[in-house]
């Protein structure tokens, strides 16, 4: 599949960690793969609710996409929270390609699912569902109104208007209303996805997702070679050839946004006989070339044949659930396996990092697994006073270890754990191996017992034949397989005009960080804090800004108006170019994109409400409002933004944000350290 450009920052992302694969509750959908072990659910004695006759569902991803996933989830529900993750994931593998579609589906045995629903459904219409999406999975254990408060005021909502919403009967109607879509389409558990049309039931591996990813891309590619356009059209065909018995309720209930009836129910043909829902999916037999260095932490006999790799992160709360099922399989098998610790902290646990370097630092003392039991019995007190209390507890020498923690001594470690992890596509937390299988059934000790017997039959006829316990592992694992992740820069060099854009740094730098951003895109905004680091820390790179507004209002390339005040507030940023204010203007824009266009309305009574807000603005960055303003309806504009689409074309943008380093597509993770270090290579000749 060719990869494509634009990149979607990541919200932060919790944990699918390879063992995970049960869901919440048992749907009854067409061509479902499905995950292990389901809870039933009764959803459908009560009688249905009044619901809203229309709805908005929220989306994010490209209008382009030739996949939308939908996804029917549950604040509340663990499975969902891992789920959420792998989304995020393919989110960034499948920038251009993959677009998320959010139905709610709260649960009735979980207290929070229904007002934390609510919650997001409010913030939806201050255009900040996604926001609000990305606090609740990674804060789950969190969920409370307090914290939809405190969460309302971190992604900056109109906190007056949102506590009304909250109230607003249409608000609960409308998630009354996914709540009946979901029901119709015969997924009363979560979480619950359709891949263009295609059934998933469960948080099933991320492999699971990509294989229908790509098969679906491949039948898109396949469809537009004949003459049809990526697009919402496109999906709406597929979807009704994937599944020709819920094809047709898909696109009026959820791409349409169209209410079901009273009592929706899936058609007789759509249900799955109830006994395959039940059985877990089949082990995975693929062993991946987990590599050990020889330094880390191990619990068991050394020379034991099976060796179980967990990769961890202290924060996550799903690490400290599989501890158990871990300790009885070491039990279980006293001489014959050793668990070895690996780490892999996640950049939105702020605590991750500092825990597991204070981990290697009690480590160097003899003291891991010590400190180990405390942290993860602990993970509210991760803190710099939490660790040192931790540590103390743990038995540690203070003086050698707050040295150690000071100067970051072991932190070297953890990213080569890091580095290694990324060519056995461990993308969560925890991800478990056992003799380089990647355990994806489950995490109860039945499930670690059945792959350690089969992997003893094998170790025993490697002993028997002559290798030494001590090298079985190396040995069954040295053909294994290793995933060798895309180049960060694509090879492909795109001639970029840079004359008559905006250039933050010198023009004539010898690094350029071209950026193809949107107004109302909430990821451009996200990444300007990333990108200004990279400026200031990095000697000789300038950011050029060029435009690709997702709406069909001012973009030909868009079949929809995806983001409708993004046309406007470019007319202005440009107005404000024209006086040497674009920065500035642009700071002005991205810190109120979700605030500056009511959500309702007819839409040029909304761009009349925007057009208050940006005369204002413009004002506030010293831009002449009278002279802006002719220059906007004056259409002076036009010439740019033909230039920036054209280049876009040529450069296979198709979403926002996209960026290029020096002419080439940037695939890399949006973090300002891994961006450093690709811009050094780059500059030394190494890329």
């Amino acid at each position: 599949m060719k990869k494509e450009n634009a990149i979607i920052a990541i919200i932060a992302a919790a944990v699918l960690g390879a063992i995970g694969g049960r869901f919440t509750a048992k749907p009854s959908a067409p061509a479902a793969t499905t995950a292990a072990t389901p809870e039933t659910v009764k959803a459908d004695a009560a009688p249905a609710p009044a619901v809203a006759a229309v709805a908005k569902v929220p989306s994010i991803g490209p209008e382009t996409a030739k996949v939308t996933i939908v996804e029917i989830s549950d604040f509340q529900c663990p499975f969902c929270s891992r789920a959420y993750t792998t989304l995020e994931d393919l989110r960034k593998q499948y920038p251009n390609d993959v677009r998320v579609v959010f139905i709610n589906q709260p649960l009735p045995f979980h207290q929070n699912a229904k007002p934390a629903a609510i919650a997001a459904t409010a913030a939806a219409k201050q255009g900040k569902f996604w926001e609000m999406y990305g606090k609740m999975f990674p804060n789950q254990q969190q969920l409370s109104d307090a914290n939809y408060q405190v969460w309302a005021k971190e992604i900056g909502l109109d906190m007056t208007k949102f506590a009304a919403d909250l109230k607003d009967p249409e608000v609960a109607k409308t998630v009354d209303r996914d709540m009946a879509v979901a029901t119709g389409l015969g997924v009363r558990g979560t979480p619950g996805f359709f891949i263009n049309g295609v059934n998933v039931s469960g948080a099933q591996p991320i492999e699971n997702f990509k294989k229908i990813i790509d098969e679906q891309i491949t039948k898109a590619n396949d469809e537009i070679g004949k003459g049809a356009k990526a697009g919402p059209e496109l999906v709406e065909k597929l979807t009704r050839v994937n599944n020709p018995a819920l094809g047709d309720n898909l696109i009026k209930w959820v791409f349409k946004g169209e209410a079901p009836p009273a009592n929706a129910a899936p058609p007789a043909d759509a249900a799955k006989p109830a006994d395959k829902g039940n059985q877990p999916p089949p082990d995975d037999k693929t062993v991946w070339k987990v590599v050990l260095r020889g330094d880390e932490p191990v619990k068991g006999k050394a020379d034991a044949p099976i060796t179980i790799v967990e990769y961890t992160d202290f924060q996550c709360p799903f690490c400290s659930k599989v501890i158990p099922a871990l300790d009885d399989t070491l039990k279980a098998y006293p001489d014959k396996v050793k668990l070895v610790f690996k780490n892999y902290p996640l950049s939105f646990h702020q605590n991750a990092m500092p825990a597991a370097e204070a981990a290697q630092c009690a480590k160097e003392q003899g003291k891991f697994w010590e400190i180990e039991e405390k942290l993860f019995a602990n993970q509210g007190e991760l803190d710099a006073a939490g660790l040192t209390k931790h540590a103390q507890a743990a038995g540690v020498n203070m003086a050698k270890f707050e040295e150690c923690v000071k100067n970051h001594k072991h932190k070297s470690v953890i990213e080569a754990d890091m580095a290694a992890a990324e060519k056995i596509q461990v993308t969560g937390t925890p991800s478990v191996f056992v003799q380089g299988r990647k355990m994806v059934a489950g995490r109860a000790p039945e499930d670690f017992k059945r792959v350690v017997d089969e992997e003893l039959a094998k170790a025993d006829a490697l002993i028997k034949s002559g290798t030494s316990a001590k090298d079985v592992y190396g040995k069954m694992i040295a053909d294994g397989k290793e995933f060798t992740p895309p180049p960060p820069l694509d090879p492909k060099v795109n001639n970029f005009d840079y004359d008559g854009s905006p250039i933050l740094g010198d023009k004539n730098a010898k690094i350029k960080i071209v950026e193809y951003k949107d107004f109302q895109c909430p990821f451009c905004a996200k990444i300007i804090p990333t990108l200004k680091q990279v400026q200031k820390e990095v000697p000789g790179v300038a950011i050029v800004f060029k435009h690709f507004p997702l709406s069909s209002q001012c973009n030909p390339k868009m079949s929809r108006d995806m983001h409708p005040a993004a046309c406007q507030a470019m007319y202005w940023a440009m107005a404000a170019q024209d006086q040497g204010k674009f920065w500035e203007m642009e700071d002005l824009i991205y810190n109120n994109y979700g605030t500056m266009m009511p959500p309702d309305g007819d839409l040029a009574a909304r761009q009349a409400a925007q057009l208050v807000k940006l005369k204002g603005w413009a004002k506030d960055a010293g831009v002449d409002v009278a002279k802006a303003e002719k220059y906007v309806t004056d259409k002076k504009y036009q010439s740019r933004l033909d230039k920036d689409l054209k280049e876009a074309e040529g450069a296979e943008v198709r979403g926002t944000p996209s960026l290029y380093i020096n002419g080439r597509s940037y695939n890399g993770p949006m973090q300002a350290d891994k961006m450093k270090e690709i811009i050094k290579k780059l500059a030394d000749g190494k890329l």
